[in-house]
């Protein structure tokens, strides 16, 4: 019998996608000059601050994401 995948859990995707949106953000800022749009997009460092919290974000979210998969691989013991 085959098995199914295990779905994700709330809280990976509470964590995953804001971590994705701050990679993606970190992108789009490392790409243009938005420092017309608002003064602190200007600072080198803005770009920093966005991908470190987007790996963070997207590494925690991967615990509850192997822990759901862990736990579907998980077989009662034997009586």
């Amino acid at each position: 019998m085959a098995q199914t995948a295990p779905t994700l859990p709330l809280a990976a995707w509470l964590l995953g996608t804001p971590g994705l949106l701050c990679l993606v953000a970190g992108a789009i800022l490392l790409a243009g000059d938005f420092a017309t749009v608002h003064p602190l997009l200007a600072e080198p460092g803005t770009i920093l601050a966005l991908a470190v919290s987007g790996i963070a974000l997207v590494g925690s979210a991967a615990f509850p994401a192997v822990l759901a998969r862990l736990a579907a691989q998980d077989t009662p013991p034997q009586r």
